[in-house]
């Protein structure tokens, strides 16, 4: 009986054994396991910030990644697009090392891996390094190619841009770009170029400088008055022919029109002194505007006006907005004959406050409103002017040799302010500043 016991209990034994196995013959968990492997620390369906996806995760050729990091063969990244080949890293990051096109973020599209010498693609467009590239939200550039050609970033703000391409101003292109409107700076605060609307500079070719203003500006009399203008040429390279076409007494309307041709007593609705016969020009216009001996392409006018203007009666006066007109009307003329305006203010007289000379001449902001509108280079000899009074210590006691009358000059005095208006053009990078001395 003990031993039908004992051989009962181990059959017992045997049997349950036997009903506690399972049937799956799945493999247990394993590093190199199947679609349901759990997330790992370091590996698995999602590494923990964007890591590699493991031969064990999600997918072996594709995935998904958390915040970025790299692809195994390709797959979808969270916010940076479809990759080809390689991956991309998300918002604003740089291409991975075997390319692949594609939106990165915000910032733009690459081509061929890193950026390399133009600079990283960020959150907003990214930034320009020393070959060129586009700035801005969402800006999409290529290596070694940009909006700069092959200049970079422009200067922040005014002051002098070299060469002959670029503009300044906020956010400008460097030396070598396009088009843009000019900031307001440089010295005595004229207006800055080079101008990309100007006619071709070529300092070896022969061209005239074309005078248009007022008393200040006119050729010498007999009486020893002398106007800036006529001392120019001696500033001047070998290339260039100054006309002095400035003539006394003449505001920008009787300059344009004729003295005689402006009416001394009828005015318009506007108050404006009436012009007459508006087929008929002064002598000095229709000199210029002559096809053979006028203005050719590639000339120059320097062009100011403002001091008989200012006047209150007819025929000189000239109403601020009319004067506006009238400088676009001629820089807009010169243009179409293919040469270059330039606008100047008045020189100021000498009005001393003391021991100090200050301003006293009209019209020099709507001179500067006319040049930024119409993309003409300003310079401003009322500024520059009152500062070479100053300097040479004018007031209160003049001189005898610099002053005419305290509004015009003699010799000496035309001199030198001649040769500040030519220190202002180079200063400010004129195109005339090829042609000077």
């Amino acid at each position: 009986m003990g031993n039908l016991c004992r051989f009962l209990f181990t059959l017992t034994a045997v049997v349950s054994l036997g009903l506690g196995c399972s049937s799956d013959s799945s493999p247990g968990p394993s590093s190199q396991g199947g679609s349901s492997q759990p997330p790992a620390d370091s590996g698995g369906t999602v590494a923990g910030t964007g890591g590699s996806v493991a031969t064990g995760g999600l997918a072996v050729t594709g995935g998904l990644v958390a915040t970025g990091g790299l692809a195994a063969t390709g797959g979808l990244a969270a916010t940076g697009g479809l990759v080809a080949t390689g991956g991309l890293a998300a918002t604003g990051g740089t291409l991975s090392a075997t390319g692949g096109a594609g939106p990165v973020g915000s910032g733009g599209v690459g081509k061929g891996g890193a950026i390399a010498t133009g600079g990283t693609v960020g959150d907003t467009g990214g930034t320009v390094a020393s070959t060129g590239g586009m700035i801005g939200s969402g800006g999409a550039r290529k290596p070694d190619a940009g909006v700069a050609g092959a200049g970079g970033a422009g200067a922040e703000t005014g002051g002098t841009v070299g060469g002959l391409g670029g503009v300044t101003g906020k956010g400008g292109a460097s030396t070598g770009g396009g088009a843009g409107a000019l900031a307001t700076g440089g010295t005595g605060g004229g207006t800055t170029g080079p101008f990309p609307d100007a006619g071709p500079v070529d300092p070896n070719k022969k061209i005239t400088l074309w005078m248009v203003g007022d008393s200040t500006m006119q050729n010498c009399s007999g009486t020893g008055q002398c106007g800036w203008a006529s001392q120019f040429q001696q500033y001047c390279g070998p290339n260039v022919t100054v006309s002095n076409q400035a003539r006394g007494g003449r505001s920008i309307q009787t300059w344009i029109w004729g003295d005689p041709n402006v009416s001394k007593t009828a005015t318009d609705a506007n108050g404006e002194c009436q012009v007459l016969d508006k087929t008929t020009y002064s002598d000095n216009w229709t000199t210029m505007l002559d096809p053979t001996k006028g203005m050719q392409p590639g000339d120059w006018v320097y062009i100011a006006f403002g001091i008989n203007d200012a006047g209150g009666a007819c025929n000189r006066h000239v109403g601020t907005a009319l004067f506006q007109s009238d400088l676009t009307y001629l820089a807009t003329t010169i243009r179409s004959k293919g040469a270059n305006p330039i606008f100047g203010t008045s020189t100021s007289g000498q009005s001393c406050q003391g021991s100090t000379n200050v301003p006293n001449r009209a019209f020099g902001p709507e001179t500067k409103a006319t040049g930024a509108a119409d993309n003409v280079p300003v310079v401003d000899l009322l500024t520059l002017s009152v500062a070479l009074y100053n300097s040479l210590k004018l007031c209160p006691g003049g001189s005898a040799t610099f002053w005419f009358d305290g509004t015009h000059f003699k010799t000496d005095g035309a001199t030198q302010v001649a040769g500040v208006v030519a220190q202002a053009i180079k200063d400010q990078g004129i195109g005339l500043a090829a042609y000077l001395k």
